[in-house]
């Protein structure tokens, strides 16, 4: 199947926006690819280098490029109303099969406190100590070396106990799903995504979790009903603060909420939206321009 993939360098501050004009136009789901410093060896913590960039994609069509052509136009606007700086988008067609084994040789292993996200294709000598994570991205989100999964990763070592219910909203690769399940709680992953979906669902199997995570298409209201110890949430802000009422229903009594993909500015939306829905922010966390926010439901 062929695509084709819209591509944007913007200003942190611009990335839920961005996010949004990418979404109202039908791409589905949006990419953030941090550049980093490299580290081959996995035992630094790469760090981000310049601005991200933003990529969503169109499946080949009559219509793409009406669609293309009014994504530039709402981009455009973006910077007309002052926001901080959009780059020009770039566009480029790929096969799927392309597009999903041609970065392979750029994504090695990767230690984040006790977790190692280890691609599937690449050997790791693990320690005693060691939480391996197999991992194929494929075209979802989540390879580990942007700041907001690292964020996650470091966080929810602290957070996660044997015998926790966990929720992984956003699931994008499952890693965030994966690693909890490593340290003993079982998993709801989801996402709106059925591309996400089925990278989900192939590395889930990979690491022989399919006892332990249940990937289901959707996002917060499929469920209803059912309450969790803890949720992850690596989104946007303006998302996060859109579902605060809906995440702490889906909390038991003093159950926690960690948060992340939040830039600092637009950091009051969650903030403001969190207290309001019973859920008490704790702790924040930055990694250059990206914040984790850490609540807990009240008692």
């Amino acid at each position: 199947m062929k695509w084709v993939e819209l591509s944007v360098e913007v200003h942190p501050e611009a990335v839920d926006a961005v996010a949004e004009v990418f979404r109202s136009h039908g791409t589905g789901g949006v990419a953030i690819e941090q550049p980093v410093t490299p580290d081959v060896d996995g035992e630094q913590v790469p760090h981000p280098t310049g601005l991200p960039i933003m990529k969503a994609y169109l499946a080949l069509s009559s219509s793409r490029e009406e669609q293309i052509h009014r994504i530039e136009q709402d981009l455009w606007h973006l910077q007309a109303f002052g926001l901080s700086p959009v780059g020009e988008m770039q566009r480029r067609e790929i096969d799927e099969e392309d597009w999903a084994n041609a970065w392979k040789e750029h994504f090695h292993p990767l230690k984040v406190g006790r977790v190692v996200i280890k691609p599937t294709w690449r050997d790791w000598q693990s320690g005693p100590d060691e939480v391996i994570v197999e991992l194929d991205p494929g075209m979802a989100f989540g390879t580990g070396l942007h700041p907001t999964t690292q964020l996650m990763l470091q966080a929810l070592q602290e957070c996660v106990r044997p015998g926790m219910e966990v929720l992984d909203l956003g699931t994008g690769s499952a890693i965030l799903a994966i690693a909890a399940a490593r340290l003993g709680a079982t998993v709801v992953a989801m996402d709106v995504s059925e591309v996400a979906v089925k990278v989900a669902e192939d590395n889930v199997r990979a690491n022989g979790l399919s006892d332990e995570i249940r990937v289901v298409h959707g996002s917060i209201e499929a469920t209803a009903g059912l309450q969790f110890d803890l949720i992850l949430a690596n989104i946007i802000a303006a998302v996060l603060a859109k579902l605060a009422e809906p995440l702490g229903q889906a909390l038991r009594p003093r159950g926690e909420l960690l948060s992340c993909g939040i830039v600092e500015e637009r950091a009051g939306l969650v903030r403001e939206a969190y207290p309001a829905a019973g859920l008490n922010i704790t702790e924040e966390r930055r990694e250059g321009d990206w914040l984790l926010i850490r609540a807990q439901k009240a008692s």
